[in-house]
């Protein structure tokens, strides 16, 4: 007989020994790919998650092989593209899937922390990208990258074009979702005005459970398809014991839909349908809004290093990747090219467009010696050109930093508003069960609907995404006007500037 995997409740192939102890006995997985996620739950003492689970978790997607691969990223010659180093303290810029709210980027920030050779660790949920910096005589940056990826996020350097990437891939699956949930409202809403005449006596009961069980058909795709993000969130948030904003709305979906299944079956009590479905649409509308709201304040960063051209040319005329290019290499720049990295003069006299870097419109010349830097423009004439700056040093690497910088940058109200999101969900839960309990004593009938209120009612999704989203936006405008924040702290202090 075939056993079936402890982890995920697949069945176990033959001739594969992959066992991890959980709750005093050696329990049998599918792949390798379950054993690290039990092994990671269990090294994380969160062992209780196998006593209360209803259901088998899914099957992990991220095996040991993927992981191993992590570890090209503490190659040198990899690392000299977008790693910064000062003596023994490496920093990086990271950009992040699957963060969605303040509870994420808390999460990711704490177990990380708690890494041996770590300096800090800053996580922006607007951009989705994380600040790290780290001893790299203590711990491999494969390590930090590896603590990341056990909790369900993926992160990798960050690089302009595959955010870009990642960022559509990730607008392309909302939008299914935001059309199912979309197209199963309309229908579910029809429907419901149908059940609704049932309050005149005008709705014959075969017409009603036939209508009930069409809703049911609708409304489960929305449930577990388009609300599929807020479960993953919520699980992801109590696996690193902190109470995420998605936490009430997956309670409140789950009990409602359970409930309304239930009075469906048995033919007795009310129904939801059409409330799970519109919740989940008008969420995700504004997550959806949202995402693009971040896009944009990203994008203006990302757009800079752009501007750095992915080929140079050597001196002989052959066609190099621009991130093979080290210290003291010669190339020639040709009429019209984007200069591809910071370097000096070694022969013409040229006319350079910065306005990139300055706003300036008029050409500055340049000649022998004189320096250039990456992403401005070349004039008319060629010249060869010494490279005196790595990309992840150069000038428009250095502005985006400043940047990013700023951004992961909280100012007190933005630090006060994730620790008051963070418990507001507590507050919000015992809110719930003692609204439950009062009803239950006074009208049980409508006890159980008033708890879900609560619950739909107060998501504090304004402390979790307004108040992050508004300062990057904030800081991405002021960077449009030419003026670079390196602390998030300035718009607390620039309403008490009254003389410049």
């Amino acid at each position: 007989m075939c056993k079936s995997c402890y982890h995920c409740g697949e069945d176990v192939p033959a001739n594969t020994d992959f066992k991890v102890e959980i709750l005093g006995e050696v329990r049998e997985m599918c792949c390798p790919g379950c054993e690290t996620v039990a092994q990671t739950i269990v090294d994380s003492g969160l062992v209780s998650y196998y006593q209360y689970r209803t259901a088998p978790a899914e099957k992990a997607d991220l095996v040991p092989e993927q992981l191993q691969a992590l570890i090209h990223y503490d190659n040198e010659d990899v690392q000299s593209e977008f790693v910064r180093n000062h003596d023994n303290v490496s920093e990086v810029t990271l950009s992040l899937e699957g963060v969605s709210c303040a509870a994420c980027a808390w999460l990711i920030e704490k177990q990380v922390s708690s890494a041996k050779g770590l300096v800090s660790i800053r996580v922006n949920t607007t951009t989705n990208r994380a600040l790290l910096a780290w001893d790299k005589t203590q711990v491999k940056l494969s390590e930090l990258l590896s603590v990341i990826h056990n909790l369900g996020y993926k992160a990798a350097p960050f690089e302009a074009d595959k955010q870009e990437a990642s960022y559509h891939r990730m607008m392309k699956q909302y939008l299914y979702r935001l059309g199912i949930a979309g197209l199963a409202t309309m229908q579910v809403m029809m429907l419901a005005v149908a059940l609704y005449l049932e309050v005149f006596g005008d709705l014959e009961p075969e017409f009603k459970n036939y209508f009930r069980w069409v809703s049911l058909i609708f409304a489960t795709p929305v449930l577990l398809y388009s609300a599929l993000p807020f479960y993953l969130n919520a699980w992801r948030s109590i696996k690193g014991r902190t109470l995420g904003m998605d936490v009430p709305v997956s309670i409140a979906l789950i009990f409602a839909y359970v409930a309304s299944l239930v009075a469906t079956v048995t033919e007795q009590g009310e129904v939801f349908f059409e409330s799970i479905s519109m919740f989940t649409f008008f969420l995700l509308v504004g997550r959806f809004l949202e995402m693009r709201a971040r896009r944009k304040a990203a994008a203006a960063s990302g757009n800079l290093l752009k501007l750095i051209p992915a080929i140079a040319t050597t001196l002989d005329g052959e066609q190099i990747p621009v991130k093979t290019l080290k210290i003291g290499d010669r190339i020639r720049v040709l009429p019209g090219e984007h200069i591809p990295a910071d370097g000096k003069v070694i022969s013409g006299r040229i006319h350079i467009d910065e306005s990139m870097l300055t706003g300036e419109s008029i050409h500055v010349v340049k000649k022998e010696g004189d320096a250039v830097y990456a992403g401005t423009l070349n004039g008319d004439e060629s010249f060869e050109l010494e490279v005196t700056n790595s990309k992840a040093d150069s000038m428009i690497s250095n502005i985006v930093r400043l940047q990013d910088e700023a951004q992961h940058s909280k100012p007190k109200i933005a630090e006060v508003a994730d620790v008051v999101a963070r418990y507001f969900v507590g507050v919000i839960l015992i809110i719930s069960a003692g609204t439950w309990f009062y009803w239950h004593q006074t009208k049980p009938d409508d006890a159980f609907w008033i708890m879900l209120s609560v619950l739909v009612a107060t998501c504090p999704c304004a402390l979790s995404l307004a108040t992050p989203t508004a300062l990057t936006c904030a800081t991405s405008r002021m960077g449009n006007f030419g003026i670079l924040l390196r602390k998030g702290h300035v718009f607390e202090t620039l309403c008490k500037v009254n003389h410049l």
